[in-house]
């Protein structure tokens, strides 16, 4: 299969050829959607979403408990339904805590003190939640306690939630919540997560979603080959779900800063055209860039200021030789989407 038609594929997979009814339906479908930084990702639903999308829309499914923020996989934060974290943490969470190596008594006090506070105060910010470690002689320090929030995020006892309103600009934070008890155990977590992986991500291969997911490459190549039936292979080491349909083309797109579509494969070649590391990113300190998308394939960068006060007018930067076609409309789409427009 030639790139072209790879990217066409993940275009559809990615619902950026054929949008989704809800952002919830764009979470769904993408499994676990990169959103470190939240902003990105709240974009990264919203440009999945049909019709005119808005970041109110996207919180409002933070504040219902329809979306959560976890760390689900490779120690960074995404945004997931709270059904799916504990399908996804009984694949990884075990791999993600012996990286943080907090001792599981430790754990169980800051789970109770979580607990604690949270019925007795209600909403309940990161820092009140690290006060509280810090007031019970559970965490030294901020940076003490603020690991110890994220690892029992990995235990699935949290994720980040509900927006705090802000007066101007763009909400940041967002409340703690409790997440549900884990569904009943798969048969083979790690093969159903692959194909949730490919459903919103294929074609790939069993080496990219090894990367996504954070796991050995032999664990991901074993889990393709126990659900060889489910599967299609494409060539090249390609897999596919038998029913993600053909092949799809789109104008210009603007993606946000770590979307899943640039991110989340290791061979990055298919889509990045003439970018590279160098302009897109990862970069040494793991930066990834927005990017103007065309036809599946990058032909810039842009940026746009979400800080209190401004004026929302974003910056495109496009490689050698590209043109400016759909730019500007891309970018209006975006300006909309936080309420510049």
């Amino acid at each position: 299969m030639d790139a072209a038609e790879v990217r066409s594929r993940r275009l559809r997979s990615h619902l950026l050829a054929e949008p989704a009814a809800t952002v919830t339906d764009v979470a769904g479908r993408l499994f676990a959607v990169q959103a470190q930084d939240f902003a990105a990702g709240r974009w990264a639903l919203g440009i999945r979403t049909s019709g005119e999308a808005t970041v109110g829309e996207v919180d409002r499914a933070f504040d219902d408990g329809r979306l959560v923020r976890a760390w689900t996989q490779r120690g960074t934060l995404h945004i997931v339904e709270p059904a799916a974290v504990g399908a996804i943490l009984a694949v990884t969470g075990e791999r993600q805590a012996r990286a943080y190596g907090i001792d599981a008594e430790v754990l169980d006090r800051g789970e109770r003190v979580f607990r604690s506070v949270l019925a007795a105060a209600g909403p309940l910010t990161r820092s009140v939640f690290v006060d509280a470690l810090q007031r019970d002689g559970i965490a030294g320090s901020v940076t003490a306690g603020s690991r110890i929030l994220t690892a029992l995020s990995i235990r699935g006892v949290l994720a980040l939630g509900p927006v705090v309103p802000r007066e101007e600009g763009v909400a940041r934070e967002q409340y703690l919540v409790a997440l549900p008890p884990p569904g009943a155990a798969s048969e083979d977590p790690t093969a159903d997560l692959l194909i949730a992986y490919l459903r919103g991500h294929g074609p790939a291969s069993s080496s990219d979603f090894a990367w996504w997911a954070g796991l050995p490459a032999g664990a991901a190549r074993a889990a393709a080959d126990r659900a060889e039936e489910r599967l299609i292979s494409l060539g090249d080491g390609l897999l596919a779900l038998p029913d993600t349909g053909g092949a799809t083309l789109v104008g210009t797109v603007a993606l946000p800063a770590f979307d899943e579509y640039v991110l989340s494969y290791a061979d990055r070649s298919v889509g990045m055209g003439a970018g590279d590391r160098l302009t897109v990113g990862p970069t040494a300190n793991g930066m990834v860039r927005p990017v103007l998308l065309r036809g599946g394939v990058a032909v810039g960068t842009w940026a746009l200021s979400l800080a209190a006060g401004s004026r929302g007018i974003p910056e495109a930067t496009l490689f050698p030789a590209e043109s400016d076609a759909g730019v500007s409309e891309a970018l209006a789409r975006v300006r909309g989407f936080f309420g510049f427009a």
